[in-house]
């Protein structure tokens, strides 16, 4: 064999070699990546759920609050008796292996379907709806800040404010519960008690106010503490009390917001896809630490009936709640209190008193099971 077809032969071994580790590599239908099965052009959905292949690589992604980046994969609830609990990777989840979720009607507290729900858990940003509730409880939406220097370079989800910038309150909320923004968070605790500290006392004792005595908060944006924590059911009654607010609604329900900095303005868009993926969504707010696995507060409204979900490092957190909601959807309506009253069901459902429509029974109503199995009793 001359020299020359010697090269010829090994360039040929060489080039057979390569393509067949190509193969391997990116393998017929799917390849092994960190012992995950990855289907090639298909969404990417498992636990932590995470993105398309063709994902955008312009998606602003931060790492202490990825809190709404991935698409998510729809599985439909077909049912109550087809409930089944998802297969949960809490790989991220430090502070125990649970899952809180509740579901509940807004006007009258009732719980409509539980688990673990007063598990103590990391909350990361949902803690934002408290941060929220006690601003729009405690100063004027005109008011002006200017933004402190404790408010600039805050770790996570940001809008980038700069010290000594003025913006709204209005806009500072805008802010906090469409981009998550950390910064805006230490802006509102600032300018609402003086100092982070004595903002936190505010949100522990509104929160007690609240419903919400099995919970305890130490900033207003939920980055990881040890002793901030709270429990889906807790976090239910915030943003039940928090729905009575319709600044509140307003604010967390809008998909978009022009909000003013200075002379400069700048078009936000809320991350909460629930918005866009749910009939009747109104809001309300995701989050993620490491620690706190995927967390979603969700709120909708159908025929008068305003759910709220909850669930807690949950990494199929986007189906669970859908699941969750239209379970309430398709089983309980509001019913007026007469009806509820002198309702043939078996099981009666007792109500607090509290929850009066103004003190009218005749203009309250109570969610009630469709199928006519139960009556109230206050």
């Amino acid at each position: 064999m001359t020299k020359n077809t010697k090269i010829f032969a090994l360039t040929l071994l060489v080039m057979f070699f390569g393509i067949t580790m190509c193969g391997f590599a990116n393998g017929g239908d799917f390849v092994t990546n960190n012992g995950k099965s990855i289907i090639k052009n298909d969404k990417i959905n498992n636990t932590f759920g995470n993105f398309e292949s063709n994902y955008s690589n312009n998606i602003e992604v931060v790492p202490s609050d990825l809190t709404s980046d991935e698409l998510p994969h729809i599985t439909p609830y077909t049912g109550e008796e087809l409930w089944q609990e998802p297969t949960e990777n809490h790989v991220f989840a430090t502070r125990n292996q649970q899952t809180g979720k509740v579901l509940i009607e807004a006007t009258t507290g009732r719980v409509l379907y539980t688990s673990n729900e007063d598990a103590r858990l990391y909350p990361a940003s949902t803690t934002k709806i408290l941060t929220a509730l006690c601003v729009l409880d405690n100063v004027p939406l005109d008011k002006v800040v200017e933004i402190p220097k404790e408010a600039v370079g805050v770790e996570g989800s940001s809008i980038y404010l700069k010290e000594g910038q003025k913006i709204s309150v209005e806009d500072l909320l805008f802010g906090l519960m469409l981009r998550s923004g950390n910064d805006a968070a230490v802006a509102l605790a600032i300018s609402t008690s003086g100092s982070m500290e004595e903002f936190a006392k505010l949100m522990n004792k509104t929160a007690i106010e609240c419903g919400a005595t099995d919970s305890n908060f130490v900033n207003p944006h939920g980055l990881q503490d040890e002793n901030h924590y709270t429990t889906a059911l807790d976090l239910a009654k915030i943003t039940a009390r928090a729905y009575k607010n319709q600044d509140f609604v307003r604010i967390v329900s809008s998909k978009t917001r022009k909000i003013k900095i200075d002379d400069s303005e700048l078009v936000i868009a809320n991350k909460n896809k629930m918005l866009k993926l749910y009939d009747g969504a109104n809001g309300v707010k995701t989050g993620f630490t490491k620690s706190s696995g995927r967390c979603l507060v969700s709120g909708a409204k159908r025929d008068g009936m305003q759910l709220i979900s909850v669930v807690l490092n949950c990494g199929d957190m986007w189906n669970e709640s859908i699941r969750m909601l239209d379970f309430g959807f398709d089983t309980f309506e509001m019913v007026n209190f007469e009806k509820a009253l002198l309702g043939s069901g078996e099981k009666t459902v007792t109500f607090d008193a509290k929850f009066l429509n103004n003190g009218d029974l005749f203009e309250t109503k109570f969610p009630l099971r469709k199928d006519g199995s139960e009556k109230i009793a206050l």
